[in-house]
């Protein structure tokens, strides 16, 4: 069993090098998540219901005190980037948090957060030819590909890149999370069309 799980890790850097793309020319910082449950996952599928291109997102959820590391990188990069920013954006800018409180039905804090992850299927960049990205998704004990379904309740820990980003419109700073990889521990999956088939009714804001 220990031989498999080494051999598990071993793919999941393996596969990450390989998804990380000639879009990738900024050294963006590359993170390893903890394990958590994956909610509301499109990472075998696109999710194009809002933009026709595609998107592969997800929603990681994590004990508050197990994700204070995992947060405070996070937030360390958003206030070095917003170092390097004017002295006035520096001043009028206000950061985006990097995660949010999960709430049960009476409104009140669980004691989880969520961290959002996205990637972009198809990329047009300003100069160069446009070309499709896809996350890899892989079994954590041997390895293996994953192809199925992936479902809300899903057991992984995520590989990904903290790209930096300022918005003028909202005056605001923070981070997008690139997902790049997929280690599962525990698959929920059936035999569903796509990674979201059991939330066509969620409604995904920026």
């Amino acid at each position: 069993m220990l031989d498999s799980l080494e051999h598990g890790k071993e793919m999941f850097q393996q596969y990450f090098q390989e998804t990380t793309t000639m879009s990738d020319k900024p050294n963006y910082e590359v993170f390893t998540t903890p394990v958590g449950e994956l909610v509301y996952p499109w990472v075998t599928k696109p999710d194009v219901r809002y933009d026709p291109d595609g998107v592969y997102q997800t929603k990681l959820l994590l004990p508050f005190e197990g994700a204070q590391e995992l947060i405070a990188r996070l937030e360390g990069v958003r206030n070095s980037f917003t170092e390097t920013l004017d002295v006035a954006k520096q001043k009028s800018y206000n950061p985006v948090a990097v995660y949010e409180e999960e709430l049960d039905e009476e409104g009140a804090e669980t004691g989880n957060v969520l961290i959002k992850f996205k990637l972009k299927a198809l990329v047009t960049p300003r100069e160069g030819d446009a070309f499709e990205q896809k996350p890899v998704v892989i079994n954590a004990e041997d390895g293996a590909a994953i192809e199925q379904p992936v479902y809300g309740g899903t057991m992984a820990r995520l590989k990904g890149q903290i790209v930096p980003y300022t918005n003028a419109m909202s005056k605001t700073v923070g981070v997008t999370l690139r997902l790049r990889a997929i280690q599962v521990h525990e698959l929920v999956t059936g035999n569903g069309t796509g990674g979201g088939a059991f939330w066509s009714d969620f409604d995904e804001s920026d």
